[in-house]
């Protein structure tokens, strides 16, 4: 589960850093010229603007189907771009589609088959494009276009919906009360607050499971660890009691107890961690849906914490069977028959 934990930390960390570098996003009330982003670019504190296009559309491959967006971006974004799945940048080519890891699985299609477009604005064109690549995408289903491309597919030359910026923070309310008075502009939405809403969302409803399982698996392995010291404990039990007649210390006694224990316990850790491992890939396949996709992340730290909460557990067990070696009673132990 710690492996979850960090897979849910490297999805809000890749959307909001990596995948999506700007401040603000502007949506347009229409699909608006090209004058629209020369407008945004002269405001005193806007950085860097980078225009897009939404046009929603159905997707088919066969007999397999989904409907969505296609964005359109230039070729060389930053702020929004389109990466694979070792974070590199993708080139959109002038005649191809470049679809996201989900909607590819969706539709089942790889590079160099030839997808069915179904735009559901303006004229409605039906498009047939080739598939070019594969995006990383773990929240949404983005489907990617070259905008110049896509605007001429649509006969509609130069033509925006929106725009990513990047600004200077100390003219964000002055930026925000400009955006908020341009006509053309339908709403404005802050990155800042998106990661909120998203981290609100992956703490609740199904994402708040991962932390109902984190408690059923620590109780779990508490229990395991418990009951094997608690078994070993009472078979041995008459020959423990023998070896404190004899002369041996409580604290000798209880090593050779818990000594098989932690032997059992160290040639475990690393084949959990294996098994835990892959194990990792059917919990995140489950937790993850086309709205957000978790990924397995192999962090040491979290396999490290994994080890310190089953070594705890195993702490906490062997001191709760050695205050029963040290209460036992000897003549009871040693008249047990076998």
């Amino acid at each position: 589960m710690i492996t979850i934990y960090a897979g849910f930390d490297r999805t809000i960390d890749l959307t909001f850093n990596v995948l999506d570098r700007s401040d603000l996003a502007v949506t347009f009330t229409h699909a608006a010229s090209d004058t629209a982003i020369f407008n945004l670019r002269r405001m005193q504190g806007v950085i860097q603007v980078e225009p897009v296009r939404h046009v929603p559309a159905i997707l088919r491959n066969g007999l397999a189907t989904h409907r969505g967006v296609i964005t359109g971006t230039i070729p060389d974004a930053r702020l929004h771009p389109a990466l694979d799945s070792r974070l590199r940048d993708i080139d959109l080519h002038d005649n191809g589609i470049v679809l996201s890891t989900a909607v590819a699985d969706i539709l089942d299609i790889k590079p160099g088959e030839l997808l069915t477009v179904e735009v559901r604005e303006g004229r409605q064109p039906v498009l047939v494009v080739p598939v070019t690549a594969i995006a990383e995408s773990l929240l949404g289903a983005p489907v990617y276009m070259e905008i110049a491309a896509l605007n001429r597919a649509l006969r509609e030359p130069n033509r925006v919906s929106g725009a990513y910026l990047t600004i200077d923070q100390r003219n964000a309310s002055e930026i925000y009360q400009a955006l908020q008075a341009m006509p053309t502009v339908a709403g404005v939405s802050l990155k800042s607050q998106a990661e909120f809403a998203f981290q609100t969302l992956m703490n609740t409803g199904a994402g708040a499971i991962r932390y109902v399982m984190g408690t059923i698996a620590f109780v779990i392995t508490f229990g395991i660890v418990y009951n094997a010291a608690r078994i070993a404990y009472a078979e041995r039990a008459r020959d423990l009691a023998s070896l404190r007649v004899i002369g041996f210390t409580k604290a000798e006694v209880a090593f050779v107890l818990l000594g098989e224990l932690a032997v059992v316990v160290l040639v475990a850790l690393p084949v959990g961690g294996v098994l835990g491992y892959y194990l990792s890939f059917g919990i995140a396949s489950g937790f993850s849906s086309e709205l957000y996709q978790i990924p397995v992340v192999f962090d040491p730290t979290s396999f490290g914490f994994a080890a310190m909460v089953v070594l705890g557990a195993t702490l906490a067990s062997g001191w709760l069977v050695t205050r029963d070696i040290d209460r036992a009673d000897l003549v009871s132990a040693l008249k047990t028959r076998e």
